[in-house]
This record gives structure tokens, C-alpha cells and sequence, in this order.
């Protein structure tokens, strides 16, 4: 290992930077030019221009350290402690420091950037800062903070000026202009770190308590809003602004909080509009008040404690047993009791070490009484341990998207949809809320910014023709179109052997026969061919023998029946749910994807929409068929795309997922690619790969890549010449990278089939993690909702001043504001010119297979999408996660392995079923 080296000024900030502040001009295709087909319409974008009063601005860049006087093992500084010390430094600075920090920006971590010099000694700054607790002096060192200040560099502000108006510079010029836009994101950001509390690593989100509203199950929406300054290709910076929402655990009381989150509470004073405050006497700061219904509960049962882990791990606490301010982290719940849980006391004075509870722990050391000793306790720390009922849940503790209920999720929908022109009004209130250009330190620095949004230029594209069978075709209108006398395009194989499985023990035979009867004459109306109308029907209950423990049987018995029928292996299991529930419909899924000895297809649904009364029963019958059309393999529509692709290109699309935080070793992540495997690039087939959990390149894609252009070889007798990636699933700041690594794996996987074949390979990254919003300016241009039409294509203004990017709403805005696709071309061996390349896209968002309405991205990336959100399933399975209640004191060492795992693990259970991966199973 060779000796540790320094980091450089521009790598010590590169960390914490965003796609818009780490995108250089050499990471991406350089833009061949502007689109120019389709109706010119104007829009504004949520983007506010900033300039700078004077020429030839620099601020300086210094390198902070804070640390404690007295240094402890493994001891952590969290950016909220790093504040605290910042503030108290500028409080106490006197003379020229004090003006240099007045006008200065601290990014949380260790940069500073200020208009003004500090005065150093021997290039460096030496403070002790002494923190306050509870408004007094700290009593000893371990509040006390040592702050060094070294200079790092100059930055001229000009070079941000240079890059959105297109001048070229050179590589030090590039690097300045970077921390140059980090810089000023930081700078942005003092106000708001005072205010409001910040939510997410990138530092982007700002949020406060006022407008909540409550969610089911313990949570709460708080709102906010989203700043970034970045660059634009108009010649000029500018700050992006958008409102944000997010759930988050409802503060107060841990023992009441966790009865919303279990369904045990009684409800509460409903959508208060001022806080947590109006709902009732429990409300306290926050939450639905009222009384609990009947009670907090006296005990736990450890399938409650494993829910409750997933909810409270990493929460921020306080507790109510001692006069303290501090704020602790939650590692878990643990599985033992209060009264259960016993630790060695160390004797005192003489004393022998004795075995103590924890109950008898705190009325000895704090004379406080544990009222509820059958409850668990709060691990934190090492080993310290906190009875439920002294623990205060602070507020802005973040529920994962990925843990929220369908309750919650339903009501968070509503909550933040908000249409267009009342988005576009609160993103200006927050505008003028910020009153940026009336900051000190912002006015120190000779920042401006515009009060109004920026206006621009977009065009509307012409959707394409819908092609179905017998040379129909369909004209789509506001991006949506209807099945009405059609045929579907090719037919699958035919549908022969299958059966009804009923988890609802409400609906009778008879209803179920009536309805299949139904279904089946639409399918063989819409080209879906039909040779068994009959199926067996068998009834099972899904929890028989506890939770979900009757699914398995029932799945067996259906395909077993299916078999008998058929004498041939199930094709697809129709199954009817009582109810739209989450839970039961992602067991039913695992099950027959996992637990069986092959990989069963299966078409889930709701009971109540089969019945004759449903008014939306033939709209219901015709969506199904599209679905249970493309499980036996069949085609729904085309969209004719021959002028930007030929019957040599195979398309791909692919994304990885993450597993979902806890504590533990880190499970796999999971990469999924699609391919289409016929020249029309109409039917496609996945690859699935397990990872490295949380690592974004997707690791095996030579070998993923080199199974599909086999395949594509074998149906259409020869090697793609060309191939397009389409690329979901990567975060900000990793797009060149990832194409890069992806790009030659790519190669890798052609030079593997045959050293001399080289396709071209352009490789475009779909990003919908955005915030860019547009707003149509003539209420003649809008649609019935308020958005823009369906093929608003915006590669202007606002978009990278050199790159091949623009932004793409293919869909109509059903709820909320329509969020559009940010696409950028980041190699481009094929040749696209602007058009070509926006037209395909567009084009081929209407030719998702199971639905007769544009979507918001194009398919092929959709589908991967699609795949790793139903893998997640398979991988990340509650009863055989190591994320447990049991798994708390694996927790207090902090390791961070990664969970071991089969990388083929996945290919062998699903690719490897050739009959099951050879169709659409996934819609």
C-alpha cells in the first residue's frame, strides 16, 4: 500500500456534489443541434435566472476541521452537531474574522467559502468553541470543539458566466467552475439550515411543521420545498425551486406513536391545519390527538416488534426520565421486555456487581416507575437501553417510500397532487418566502436573483399511429386511445391451461363462472385464443393457519387442477382477492414465483370489480385481456418506429434497485436489464442479476448482454448491428461514470461472442429523480387537467449548455402536475439528430404493452423498472431479512458488510424458467 496522500481542493468537495454541479462537458455527447418539429407553444419553468453585479467576483474556499478537544473511540459528528459549532463560532468571532464569517457559507462538512479573507496565522486559524447545553456553558470537554481554518483556494464566480454561455475552457478552468456552483448551492443554503430542517443527503430538501397533515398508521406529511442553483444553456445561472412533501413519523410519544403505526390507536382529531396542536388532548406538538382506542398495548408479539423495526430504526429520540436535551438515534426495538431484560451492574463503593432488570435499573438510578414492563425497550448507542414510555420521538423522522402502507401512500397522493397552476403559485410563494436577493450573504457575494420564473420555448410532437390487427389503426388524443372493436396485434400462444384460484370466500361459483365466461369471449374477440372456456375453480383461505399461511396450498391446488384439466404444466392461475390489498397481493406474488417447483404466471383480481353490477366491468374485462394477452406471449399493439430504427437494432432497457435501509449487513441490490428479442423490438425478454447492495453499475452486464444479443441472434438469425441502452435507475452525479463502465461492458460482451463483432451502441440515461416542472403560459395550449399536452419536448434554455439532453412529457397529466422524463444522450454511435432522437422517444412511450395511453418513459426502461420492483419481493422478504427484531445488538458495532448472497440466484429461479421468462409474466 503506498503512502496516503492529501486530497486536492476540487476533490474535497466533490463528495457532496449533485448531477447539476458535477456534469462536465466531457461526460456526455455533445448536442447535435435543436429539435425542430412540432407546435411551438410557450411554457415556464420552475426556474428563477440569477446573475452576478459585478465581473470578475471570487470568494475564497477554506478547509474547516471540527473535533473534539477530547477525541472518543468511533466518535460521530453529525452535520447538525457541526452546525451548532459553526453558528457558535460566528457568534463569538470579533474584528475582520468576524466580517469574513458574517458573509461566509459552510456546507455542514468542511468547506467554507466566504467573499471575505480570514486573517490566518501561519495559513491557518486555530478556535475553541464551547458548546451550550440547556442554555449553560459546557461543563467539560467533551462539549468543547477544536476549529482549524486553512485556506484551500480562490474561485472566480466568472467561470459559471463562461459555461452557460458555451465560451470553452480549460480543464482548471472546468474544475473551478464546479466548486464555483457547489459554492454557491452552499451559500443558498444558510438561511434555510436555520429555518428549516433538511431532509436527505444531497441537502437539497427543506422542511417545516406548519400545513401537516396526518397519514394512517403514525405518520405525517410535512411540506417544504426543493432548492438547486445550476446551470442553464441560457447564458445565465439559475436557481431551480419546486414545493417537496414527505412522510415522516408523527412526533410525541413512543408507546402512543407505535399504536398508530400497529392500527391499534382510536384515531385522532383529523386534518388539523395548524400543527399537531388542534387535534385533541394527546395531540402535544404533533399527530392526531384524541384518546386511543382502548389503551396502549401491555405487550408486543415479535412479528409487531419486526413491523415496528422497519418503521423506527434510525429514529431521532428524546427521553422524558431525566432533564436532558440531547437527541439520541434509535438502533431497534428490542426482542425481551423491560422486566426480561437484565444487565451486569457494576457495584459501587464496595458493592459486589450484581444482575439488575431494567426495570429496577430505573427506579434505582432515576426513581421513575415502568408502567408497562412487558413493553420492549429502545436499544441506542453501545448498549444502553430506554423503556418505550420515556421516549419522545422528535419531529422530521423520514418514513421510507418503500415502508409506507397503502393507506398511507393513497393519502400522501392527495395530499401532495397538486394540479398545475396551484403548484406553479406555491413554488412562487416560496419565491418570495425566500426573498433570496435580500439575504446579507447573498447581497455580500453580489448575487441577484430574478423574482420570475424563466420562459421559454417547447414544441409539441404528433403522437404516432397505433397500429392493432387486421391494419387497424388508432389515432391517440390526449396521449389515450380505447380498445373498441380491435383485435390485438400478434396472438400468443393459446391459452389451455389454466384455473381460478378464489381467496374470497364471498364469491360464489356461479359469479366467478358468469364473469370467466365473460372474459373469455373478450379475449378470443381480441385475438387472444382460447381452447380451454371452462377452468376448474378451487377456493382456498389465504390465511389458513396463521398469516398468508393458506397461499401455498391454494397456488398448488389451482395449478394441480390446471394440470389434471390440461395434462400440461400451468400456463396462468387467475386468482380473485377479497380486497385491494398490498401485503396479500406481494405473497401471492413471491409464492408463485419462489415457493413452488417451478415458476407459476398468475393474474390477480379484485372480486368486487368481476361482479355483473360493476358499472366498469367491460373497461375492466379489456384491461385484464391486455394483460393476460401478453402473459401467454402475445402482442397487444406496435408503434411504427422504422424510420429511427431497422430490424438490425436491439433495444434494452435496464435499472438497479436498492435494498431498503436498516441496520445489519447490507442485503444485495438488483439488476435488471430487458431486451427485445425480434427485429420489431416489440418483444422483449429480462436478465436478472444480484449485487452489491447499493452499488450502481450494474456488475454482470457483459454477461447480461452477451445472453441477449444470443438470443436476439437466434430468433432473428443474426447479430444486432446496432443496439440502443436505455438506462433507468441512476442517481445524480453518476451518469458518466455509469455509461462508461456500462458502455465498455457492453463491447466486453460483443468481444466475448465473437472478437471481430462491434454493433454501434448508443447509451441514454432516463432520469425521472427530478425536479424540473413546466407550465403552459396559454390556457389554449393546456390540457383538461391544467398540464401540457402529451409530447411537450423542451431542449432549450433550460437544459445543459453542451450536452445531447431534453426533457419529454410523452404522457397526460392524470393527477398533479406531469412530471416529464429527463433524457440525456451520453454515447451516441448510431448518429441521432435531435428530432430522431425525441421522436423515437416519444413514439415508443405509446407502445406500452398493457396499457391504451402514452406513459411517461419509454417502455423497454419501464419494463425494467417493473421487474426490479417485484424482485424486490423475492430479495427482500420480511421473514428471511436479517433486518429483524433479533437483530439489534448486530446493530451496535455499526458495520456496514454486505449480506452474502448468490448472484445467479434469481437467473436460475426465473431466466433460467424458459417457458415462464419467455413471456410477459410481469404485467
Amino acid at each position: 500500500m503506498g503512502p496516503k496522500t492529501s486530497a486536492t481542493p476540487i476533490e474535497r468537495v466533490f463528495g457532496a456534489m449533485t448531477l447539476q454541479e458535477t456534469l462536465s462537458t466531457d461526460d456526455y455527447h455533445p448536442r447535435p443541434g435543436y429539435g425542430k418539429v412540432g407546435k411551438v407553444i410557450r411554457v415556464e419553468a420552475n426556474m428563477f435566472q440569477a446573475r452576478f453585479k459585478n465581473q470578475g467576483t471570487t470568494v475564497q474556499h477554506y478547509d474547516i476541521e471540527i473535533n473534539p478537544v477530547v477525541k472518543a473511540t468511533n466518535q460521530k459528528k453529525p452535520k447538525t452537531l457541526l452546525w451548532a459549532v459553526w453558528k457558535q463560532l460566528c457568534e463569538e468571532a470579533t474584528g475582520p474574522f468576524k466580517a469574513a464569517l458574517d458573509a461566509a457559507a459552510f456546507d455542514t462538512v468542511k468547506n467554507i467559502y466566504t467573499p471575505n479573507k480570514i486573517p490566518l496565522e501561519n495559513g491557518r486559524k486555530e478556535v475553541i468553541v464551547s458548546l451550550k447545553e440547556d442554555g449553560k456553558d459546557a461543563e467539560d470537554d467533551k462539549r468543547r470543539f477544536k476549529v482549524q481554518i486553512q485556506h484551500a483556494q480562490e474561485i472566480d464566480l466568472d467561470t459559471i458566466m463562461d459555461f452557460c454561455k458555451k465560451n470553452k475552457q480549460t480543464e482548471a478552468a472546468k474544475e473551478i467552475m464546479l466548486v464555483a456552483i457547489q459554492a454557491m448551492n452552499v451559500l443558498f443554503r444558510q438561511r434555510a439550515n436555520d429555518q428549516f430542517k433538511a431532509v436527505g443527503a444531497q441537502g437539497r430538501r427543506y422542511f417545516g411543521t406548519a400545513n401537516s397533515v396526518p397519514l394512517p398508521n403514525g405518520g405525517v406529511v410535512y411540506s417544504g420545498f426543493m432548492q438547486s442553483f445550476r446551470w442553464t444553456e441560457s447564458g445565465y445561472p439559475a436557481m431551480q425551486l419546486d414545493t417537496a412533501y414527505s412522510a415522516f413519523l408523527r412526533p410525541g410519544r413512543l408507546d402512543e406513536v407505535i399504536m398508530d403505526v400497529l392500527g391499534m390507536g382510536g384515531g385522532g382529531g383529523g386534518r388539523g391545519r395548524g400543527g399537531f396542536d388542534r387535534g385533541g388532548p394527546r395531540g402535544g406538538r404533533g399527530g392526531p390527538g384524541g384518546p386511543p382506542g382502548g389503551g396502549a398495548p401491555q405487550s408486543l408479539d415479535p412479528r409487531s416488534i419486526k413491523r415496528l423495526n422497519d418503521v423506527l430504526r434510525m429514529a431521532k429520540f428524546t427521553v422524558t426520565h431525566r432533564k436532558t436535551s440531547r437527541v439520541f438515534t434509535m438502533r431497534g426495538l428490542t426482542v425481551q421486555a423491560a422486566a426480561d431484560l437484565k444487565f451486569l451492574l457494576t457495584g459501587r463503593d464496595g458493592a459486589q456487581d450484581r444482575m439488575v432488570s431494567i426495570v429496577d435499573y430505573y427506579k434505582e438510578m432515576y426513581n421513575v416507575q415502568v408502567t408497562k414492563p412487558r413493553l420492549p425497550c429502545v436499544a441506542y448507542g453501545q448498549r444502553n437501553y430506554v423503556p418505550l414510555e420515556f421516549v419522545r420521538l422528535e419531529e422530521f423522522n423520514s418514513i421510507p417510500m418503500m415502508r409506507l402502507t397503502a393507506d398511507q401512500t393513497a393519502e400522501m397522493i392527495k395530499v401532495a397532487a397538486k394540479p398545475p397552476p396551484q403548484r406553479a403559485q406555491m413554488i412562487r410563494d416560496w419565491r418570495q418566502t425566500l426573498d433570496y436577493s435580500n439575504l446579507p450573504k447573498v447581497r455580500a457575494w453580489g448575487v441577484e436573483v430574478n423574482a420570475n420564473m424563466m420562459q421559454l420555448n417547447a414544441r409539441v410532437l404528433q403522437p404516432p399511429a397505433v397500429q392493432y390487427g387486421a391494419g387497424k389503426s388508432q389515432r391517440p388524443n390526449f396521449g389515450s386511445w380505447n380498445l373498441r372493436d380491435t383485435k390485438f396485434c400478434k396472438a400468443g400462444k393459446p391459452l389451455k391451461s389454466w384455473s381460478v384460484l378464489s381467496y374470497d370466500d364471498r364469491a360464489d361459483p356461479q359469479m366467478i363462472q358468469g364473469f370467466v365466461g365473460k372474459l373469455v369471449q373478450v379475449l378470443r374477440k381480441s385475438n387472444c385464443p382460447v381452447e380451454n372456456e371452462r377452468p376448474a375453480i378451487v377456493s382456498h383461505n389465504p390465511n389458513a393457519g396463521g398469516p398468508f399461511g393458506g397461499i401455498k396450498a391454494g397456488l398448488q391446488d389451482a395449478a394441480r387442477a390446471a394440470y389434471m384439466q390440461s395434462k400440461a404444466n400451468p400456463q396462468m392461475i387467475l386468482i380473485l382477492l377479497p380486497r385491494k390489498e398490498l401485503p396479500l397481493y406481494q405473497e401471492i406474488k413471491r409464492c408463485a414465483a419462489q415457493d413452488l417447483k417451478l415458476p407459476l404466471v398468475t393474474q390477480c383480481l379484485q372480486t368486487q370489480k368481476c361482479r355483473p353490477d360493476n358499472r366498469g366491468l367491460e373497461q375492466y374485462l379489456g384491461n385484464v385481456s391486455m394483460k393476460i394477452h401478453s402473459k401467454m406471449g402475445g402482442l397487444t399493439h406496435v408503434v411504427p418506429v422504422s424510420s429511427a430504427l431497422d430490424k438490425t437494432t436491439m433495444m434494452v432497457g435496464a435499472d438497479v434497485t436498492h435494498p431498503p435501509p436498516r441496520g445489519g449487513p447490507i442485503p444485495p441490490s438488483i439488476a435488471v436489464t430487458v431486451s427485445a428479442i425480434d427485429g420489431e423490438n416489440a418483444q422483449f425478454v429480462p436478465s436478472i442479476r444480484l449485487q452489491e447492495g447499493r452499488v450502481e453499475i450494474i456488475s454482470d452486464l457483459a454477461g447480461m448482454m452477451k445472453t441477449h444479443i444470443e438470443l436476439f441472434q437466434k430468433n432473428t438469425g443474426s447479430k444486432p448491428a446496432k443496439i440502443i441502452m436505455f438506462r433507468d435507475g441512476v442517481s445524480e452525479g453518476q451518469y458518466g461514470h455509469c455509461a462508461e463502465i456500462e458502455f465498455n461492458a457492453m463491447l466486453q460482451a460483443a468481444r466475448d461472442i465473437d472478437p471481430k463483432y462491434r454493433p454501434k451502441i448508443t447509451f441514454v440515461v432516463c432520469a425521472k429523480r427530478h425536479n424540473m416542472r413546466f407550465f403552459g403560459l396559454n390556457q389554449g395550449d393546456l390540457d383538461r387537467t391544467g398540464n401540457l399536452p402529451a409530447g411537450t419536448v423542451v431542449d432549450t434554455t433550460i437544459t445543459h449548455p453542451f450536452a445531447f439532453d431534453f426533457f419529454l412529457q410523452a404522457h397526460a397529466g392524470l393527477q398533479g402536475t406531469a412530471r416529464p422524463t429527463h433524457y440525456i444522450v451520453v454515447k451516441d454511435e448510431i448518429g441521432f439528430d435531435a428530432d430522431k432522437m425525441q421522436g423515437l422517444c416519444n413514439a415508443l412511450c405509446y407502445s406500452y404493452a398493457r396499457a391504451t395511453r402514452s406513459v411517461s418513459i419509454v417502455p423497454v426502461a419501464y419494463y425494467a423498472d417493473i421487474i426490479a420492483t417485484k424482485c424486490r419481493d423475492l430479495v427482500y422478504n420480511d421473514d428471511s431479512s436479517d433486518g429483524g427484531a433479533g437483530s439489534v445488538s448486530d446493530m451496535a458495532s455499526g458495520r456496514k458488510e454486505t449480506q452474502a448472497f448468490d448472484s445467479l440466484a434469481l437467473k436460475k429461479r426465473i431466466e433460467d424458467a424458459t417457458e415462464y421468462n419467455s413471456v410477459a409474466w410481469y404485467m
